[in-house]
C-alpha cells in the first residue's frame, strides 16, 4: 500500500516538525522569562546605584540623574525585546520540513497515478474498449 506508507511518512514528519517547533518556542519563552526575572532584580538594585553615580560622580542634577536612569532602562528593555523575538529554525527542523514536502509531493503523484490507472483499468473503460472493438469488427466485416 504505497499511499498508506507515504501518508504515514507525512504524518510522522508533521508530528516531528510540531515537536521541534514546540521545543524551539518553549526554549525561547524560557529565555524570555529568565531575562524578565533578571531584569527585575537588576533594575531594583541598579536604579539606586546608577542614580547615585550620576548624581555624585558625574555631577548631574536630581532630574538629570533620573533621566539617565530612565534612558538606561529603555535601552535594556529594547535589547531584551530584540533578543527575545529572535527565532531561527534549527537545521533539524529545516530537514524535517523538506522531508515532509517531499513526501507530500510523492503522495500527490501516487494518487494521480492511481487515479489514472483506475480509469484505464476500470469497468467503464473495459466496456468502452469492448464496444469500440465490436464496432471495429462490425465495420471491417470480421464480426460474422
Amino acid at each position: 500500500m504505497r499511499i498508506g506508507e507515504i501518508g504515514k511518512t507525512i504524518v510522522e514528519g508533521e508530528l516531528t516538525l510540531r515537536k521541534l517547533m514546540a521545543i524551539r518556542l518553549g526554549r525561547q519563552a524560557a529565555f524570555l522569562v529568565v531575562a524578565a526575572i533578571f531584569a527585575f532584580f537588576a533594575v531594583i538594585s541598579g536604579h539606586g546605584l546608577l542614580w547615585a553615580f550620576c548624581y555624585q560622580t558625574l555631577g548631574f542634577s536630581a532630574l538629570g540623574s533620573a533621566a539617565a536612569v530612565f534612558g538606561a532602562d529603555v535601552v535594556v528593555v529594547i535589547m531584551g525585546l530584540v533578543m527575545g523575538r529572535r527565532s531561527y529554525m534549527t537545521p533539524e527542523e529545516i530537514r524535517v520540513r523538506f522531508a515532509r514536502e517531499h513526501a507530500l509531493n510523492e503522495l500527490r503523484q501516487t494518487v494521480a497515478l492511481s487515479a489514472v490507472a483506475t480509469t484505464v483499468a476500470g469497468p467503464l473503460t473495459r466496456h468502452t474498449g469492448r464496444a469500440v472493438w465490436n464496432l471495429f469488427k462490425a465495420m471491417t466485416g470480421r464480426g460474422k
